[in-house]
């Protein structure tokens, strides 16, 4: 049999003669010649699809530590993990437990801390004067920090207080029992990326949107390299905030998307949405293809007719794409600002507290 199966195209000698032998029979059965290429359509053996990087996945897991206790588990939860395997969304040994697994099946893997949390970080332990510390704040409390990073409190008293930022699960082995859920292959997954202002709303609005598979936001079209939030928010690197969307094109349409875009922000404002001013926050379509220009030039035009202002939205190539800090990711999902998480469900309509 052939070492590659089915995912290379190939077809091996024994499975050629066992094509052959079978169309010549039903030839004798049926008293006529067989063409070859019904032979091959109604002869083509297919192997189940086993997940790979691109692919979008639908993950039930169980996270054990070496003494046996469970630190996490999605099947009390009952709604399995999703994620883009081989995207940086989970840490690299999930990504290694996944990788090869079919639909319906499952696999344990032992995952050293190099390829889970790291290890600790004294760089990752703040301490400040114990004057500067929250009403409330006690030893042993995990706090969000304004920027949304999680930490834990480990010393407190009269004169200091000590946060670790550092993983709760830095250093420790982790072992995953994982069963694959559901696959979507990475060939039928497409990519958009819209300029609506600061990304923290966009993001939670597409999220919602059906067929969305994944979001991520980042800084596009500027002029520096590898940009840092503080330097684009000061407007000297020429970047865009967006939000970049991965779907599933055969549940929503690019077009769709586009819909979805212009009625979620005001594309009649130039470098501004409501207070936020400065040429991060522009209006902007940034396609991935000369096709998706064409699709969003064309929605442009039809957008322009049905408002009198004229719409500023610039329509162009996707240029310098960087993905934002950690933290920025699915901010107002996790909390926000204030700690109070906004809901991503798929098509959930509350209004969208931008700062969370």
């Amino acid at each position: 049999f052939c070492s590659h199966r089915s995912q290379c195209g190939c077809t091996s000698a024994a499975t050629k003669m066992l094509t052959r032998t079978v169309a010549r029979g039903l030839a004798r059965l049926q008293g006529q010649r067989v063409p070859s290429a019904v032979i091959r359509r109604n002869m083509t053996i297919k192997a189940s699809a086993t997940a790979k990087n691109g692919d979008f996945v639908k993950v039930h897991y169980t996270g054990t530590l070496d003494d046996g206790s469970v630190f996490d588990t999605s099947r009390k939860r009952g709604t399995p993990l999703e994620f883009m395997v081989g995207g940086g969304m989970v840490i690299k040994g999930f990504d290694k437990a996944v990788t090869g697994l079919a639909v319906g099946e499952s696999r344990k893997e032992r995952v050293a801390p190099e390829d889970a949390y790291g290890h600790p970080d004294p760089g990752m332990v703040l301490k400040f004067p114990a004057a500067q510390a929250p009403e409330g704040l006690k030893a042993g409390m995990q706090v969000q920090l304004s920027n949304g990073m999680i930490a834990k409190c480990t010393k407190l008293d009269d004169k200091e207080v000590e946060l670790d930022l550092n993983h709760e699960l830095a250093g420790k082995s982790l072992t995953f029992d994982v069963e694959l859920m559901a696959l979507t292959p990475a060939e039928r997954l497409g990519k958009a990326t819209f300029g609506m202002g600061c990304f923290w709303g966009p993001e939670l609005v597409f999220q919602r949107v059906p067929g969305v598979v994944t979001t991520e936001v980042g800084y596009s079209n500027g002029n520096t390299e590898e940009p840092t939030y503080e330097e684009v928010c000061s407007g000297k690197t020429g970047h865009c905030e967006v939000v970049q969307v991965t779907y599933d094109n055969g549940a929503v349409t690019y077009e769709e998307l586009l819909d979805v875009f212009w009625e979620k922000h005001d594309p009649t404002t130039l470098n501004r949405q409501g207070a936020d001013q400065g040429t991060q926050y522009r209006s902007g379509i940034y396609a991935h293809s000369e096709e998706q220009k064409a699709a969003a030039e064309k929605s442009k035009a039809a957008r322009q007719g049905k408002v009198s202002a004229p719409i500023v939205t610039e329509v162009v190539s996707l240029s310098k794409y960087y993905t934002a800090e950690p933290y920025h990711q699915q901010y107002l999902a996790r909390g926000g600002r204030f700690g109070k998480s906004q809901n991503p469900a798929k098509g959930c309509n509350d209004p969208i507290r931008c700062y969370g």
